[in-house]
């Protein structure tokens, strides 16, 4: 408990204010009094009465005739100060020891937190070593710039229902602070700035990254690793030095731990199960949440992951059902028993039941009282704002400064996530097929003056449904296999995320588009009807279609350098005699973070087949690529087989603070916020105009998104005292704006558009070739116009030879 300070006794400035040793008043003569002891429990202050009044005091020592009660030798009588409650008395008997100090960030209240590591983040100017983690600080003068950090472990109940044996279990949830405001000769203490990246699944890393901002000093930040999250990949998992720097300022390579954070686990309390990394169950539970369990007994799972909302409706019932099956089997499964204290072993506790935001919240507010402080500031990314304002709900009078950026669905429904879903990925996509024909410096993608770039590609999306080369009768299965069109939706998935802010990687995701486009086209074209199958067979089967598709990129956009992660669709030959294209999804996993704490947050249960009817009714509204991204992103939270414990995100009017998204964000549209911003309406609403999932950076136009942060950092330099006016919208910045205007003119200039015939035959040729290289009895002079020896089209470097043989 917090102790209330005293203010210091105006009749002893320069003592502390227990005990005061003497006691003026006013008299002609010195008294000496011994008077009877007189216990008062509780007592604030002494009312004496003008007749027969006794002083309470153990012990009182002889008082002068007449001393000043303030620098303005003010006099008061006996009683008059005693009527003040200001009367004190030394006693004769030692004091009773003083209570514990206050709790801080530094110093928690060890009950509930125990800081476990403290290491110092420094920049060492004299060398190379710069961001440097230590664990004992360098000398001062060698390097006088370190930001301290902690690591403990906060005690939570698995309920705090206190009614409930649930009560009686706890986790460990490990904590990170950055120490950049306090200091261990801080007199008052810092503004504590919590932070949540999203996921869910994010940990206690929120409080400590680069995004973690502590404006100038001015907060302490700090991050929890929450229920059920793994160990991800954290800040600290690379080399801390443990030595010290000598006068030279040379260290010793010798001094150095790696990855130390191996002995600080998420999961401490063994009661907090990992769900972000399947390879750490056992193998019973990996079974059961992948579906193979499902699968040996007898469910099947979907043949292609990459459905066609427009044509596999029967293969989404499968599916759906299949997984109804597999995430049964996986939430029974005996890894996520607790026992209980005792109940036996007949009835125990199920984790997945005690992993939802509205527990979080409660974490985060006795992670506040660990340290004393009297409120927390909140600042939320993506699934963070669902955090933030659950926080918010639930302790409107503990919340300080609040933002909440990239917000999720509000209404808080398992059917309206799955719409919400559509709705971003609808507004996402159109945006990026608008912006593909002037992309800020990407070249020409698609469409033409009288066909939209939405429409060119519906209309290659139907060529694939409509077109007998796209499709393969099955030699065992006897039946039909289609060149998945859900694999060209699945390509807008990569844009999506945080990673969305950069233009390269949807440039990147635009040109792939374009690739496909194209080569479908070529595809369309082509008048040897066997050998588009044998092209089209090998892009389905090979594990890299860059080898068939001119143009496509080498690996996936996101790619880290040194990696692979090239586009494929089965990767292998075996869908043209089963019909089933496993992928690298072929046991698809049933349980992560996002499914169980998501699934509980959310209300509304559905069946397999309610499910599958809602999913299709959706075409009615949203294009099938829309469609496609709802398949997989709602139906397991809509069929959990867990009770939900809803949450409450936001719905409180004296919280102020901002509610801030990106026009085009494909992970949380912008109704969203919309909607955030009406059920906290003492917030204000800040709008970037531009795409992304949160609204943090933009490569391609880092002065209009400036607007935005600006309004943010103002917000919390300022202690909250700056907030925005509601409704503020960031531009696009000049630039942006003419680049699509000038965009927009050359289009309308040019009526003809790019001559895809040629780029189609390109694409066609190299396919050949490719082909060719592996088959030495394929001649591809076919495409040349005949059998002429000097225009080989194997060389594919003149594809404007082919243009007449391809119109023929």
């Amino acid at each position: 408990r917090a102790r209330v300070k005293r203010p210091p006794s105006p009749l002893c400035p320069q003592i502390p204010p227990l005990p005061c040793s003497r006691l003026p008043y006013t008299g002609e003569t010195m008294v000496k009094a011994r008077l009877g002891l007189l216990m008062l429990l509780g007592a604030a202050r002494l009312s004496i009465a003008s007749a027969g009044a006794a002083l309470l005091v153990a012990s009182m020592a002889t008082l002068p005739q007449e001393t000043a009660l303030s620098e303005q030798s003010t006099t008061k009588t006996v009683p008059e100060v005693a009527e003040r409650g200001l009367l004190f008395a030394s006693m004769s008997s030692p004091p009773p020891p003083p209570s514990p100090a206050t709790p801080t960030i530094r110093n928690p209240d060890p009950t509930t937190l125990k800081w476990e590591l403290t290491f110092h983040k420094c920049t060492w100017t004299p060398s190379n070593w710069n961001f440097l983690w230590t664990v004992n600080k360098p000398q001062k003068e060698l390097n006088p710039e370190c930001t301290e950090y902690r690591v403990g472990y906060l005690t939570v109940p698995l309920d705090y229902d206190d009614s409930a044996v649930e009560n009686n279990i706890s986790l460990a949830l490990r904590v990170s602070a950055k120490l950049a405001c306090s200091t261990d000769d801080s007199k008052e203490s810092c503004p504590i700035l919590f932070y949540h990246d999203g996921g869910p699944g994010s940990n206690d890393a929120s409080g400590t990254n680069s995004i973690a901002d502590d404006y100038g000093g001015r907060y302490d930040t700090i991050g929890i690793a929450q229920r059920g999250i793994g160990e991800d990949d954290y800040w600290l998992h690379e080399q801390i030095y443990n030595g010290t720097f000598d006068a030279d300022g040379n260290i010793d390579q010798n001094s150095f731990l790696l990855d130390p954070y191996q002995k600080f686990p998420v999961d401490k309390s063994g009661n907090n199960k990992n769900l972000a990394d399947y390879t750490s169950w056992p193998q019973h539970t990996q079974k059961a949440c992948t579906g193979i369990q499902a699968q040996e007994q007898g469910s099947h799972p979907p043949k292609n992951w990459y459905l066609d909302p427009e044509e596999d409706k029967q293969e989404i019932r499968d599916k759906f059902r299949f997984a109804d099956v597999a995430m049964r089997d996986c939430v029974k499964d005996e890894h996520w028993k607790i026992e209980l204290p005792g109940q036996g072993t007949g009835k125990p506790a199920n984790f997945l039941d005690y992993v939802g935001t509205h527990l979080l919240a409660r974490d985060i507010d006795r992670l506040r009282e660990s340290f004393g402080a009297e409120k927390l500031s909140c600042y939320g990314f993506s699934y963070g704002t669902a955090v933030c304002s659950t926080y918010a709900a639930q302790f409107p009078d503990k919340l300080d400064l609040f933002v909440v950026n990239g917000n999720v669905d509000h209404p808080g429904t398992t059917d309206t996530y799955q719409t919400n879903v559509a709705d971003a990925f609808n507004q996402l996509a159109t945006k990026l097929l608008k912006i593909c024909n002037n992309a800020y410096g990407n070249s020409t993608c698609l469409g033409s003056r009288d066909e939209s770039p939405a429409e060119h590609f519906e209309r290659t999306t139907n060529e694939i449904r409509t077109n007998p080369k796209f499709r393969f009768d099955t030699t065992e299965s006897k039946e039909v296999f289609k060149f998945p069109v859900g694999f060209i939706y699945d390509m807008f998935a990569s844009v999506r995320g945080f990673d969305a802010e950069d233009s390269a990687l949807w440039i990147e995701t635009l040109d792939a588009i374009k690739a496909v486009v194209h080569w479908v086209n070529a595809i369309v074209n082509m008048p040897d009807f066997e050998l588009a199958q044998v092209i089209v067979r090998h892009a389905i089967s090979d594990r890299n279609l860059s080898k068939w598709i001119p143009g496509l990129p080498a690996n996936r956009p996101g790619t880290q350098p040194g990696q692979s992660n090239p586009y494929w669709i089965c990767g292998n030959s075996d869908w043209h005699a089963t019909g089933t294209c496993k992928q690298h999804r072929y046991h698809w996993l049933y349980m992560s973070t996002t499914t169980a704490i998501n699934s509980l947050d959310y209300a509304n249960r559905f069946s397999w087949l309610q499910t599958a009817q809602l999913t299709e009714f959706l075409g009615q509204k949203y294009p099938p690529f829309a469609v496609y991204k709802a398949i997989n992103d709602g139906p397991k939270y809509m069929m959990y087989p867990r009770e939900p414990t809803p949450c409450v995100y936001g719905f409180r009017s004296g919280v102020k603070g901002i509610v801030i998204n990106s026009l085009y964000d494909g992970a949380t549209p912008y109704i969203n916020a919309k909607t955030m911003r009406e059920g906290m309406s003492s917030t204000a609403l800040v709008t970037w105009q531009g795409i992304g999932h949160c609204v943090e950076s933009a490569t391609y136009d880092t002065e209009g998104v400036a607007k935005c942060l600006r309004k943010v950092d103002t917000y919390f330099e300022t202690r909250g005292a700056t907030l925005p006016i509601d409704g503020f919208t960031c531009r696009n910045s000049k630039q942006i704006v003419s680049l699509e205007e000038q965009a927009r003119e050359n289009f309308e200039a040019t009526p003809t558009p790019e001559d895809l015939t040629s780029s189609s035959h390109h694409a066609v040729c190299l396919s050949c070739k490719n082909l060719a290289e592996k088959d030495p009895t394929i001649v591809c002079q076919f495409y040349s116009g005949g059998n002429d020896p000097d225009r080989p089209c194997r060389d594919c470097d003149l594809p404007e030879i082919c243009i007449d043989e391809l119109l023929g």
